[in-house]
């Protein structure tokens, strides 16, 4: 069981996605980045998704991406367990998001798919 926000827990996130044969076809021809922060505990992972290939790897504040989610560890938490979907989360202002909105509803469905594997991910909150 990963502690939750940490190198080991995207590791398995990484992991799983790497071997999700939907994963892989979805994201066939994507080149972008995705900023996590947890800003309250300096808490920061960038996923980078490149035609199929993707990695998880944790960075510095103010690294920058072409999408940026950030909020606090206590809404990240609550994302993950399945209290509050990771959209709601962001239309109310929990999660703050920067970046293009016509981009990232374009690939809303793809990133759903991240969060499906979160929720699968037995973790230590």
């Amino acid at each position: 069981m990963a502690a939750y926000f940490s190198d080991e827990y995207f590791k398995e996130i990484e992991q799983r996605l790497v071997a999700d044969p939907k994963w892989q076809t979805d994201t066939k021809g994507v080149k972008t980045t995705i900023l996590l922060n947890a800003v309250d505990r300096n808490l920061v992972f960038l996923l980078r998704v490149e035609d199929g290939n993707t990695t998880i790897a944790k960075t510095e504040p103010g690294t920058t991406a072409e999408f940026s989610f950030e909020g606090p560890y206590e809404v990240w938490t609550r994302v993950a367990k399945g209290e509050i979907d990771f959209q709601s989360a962001v239309l109310k202002g929990l999660l703050k998001f920067r970046g293009s909105i016509t981009k990232i509803l374009f690939y809303k469905d793809r990133f759903t798919r991240i969060a499906d594997v979160i929720k699968s991910v037995q973790t230590d909150f």
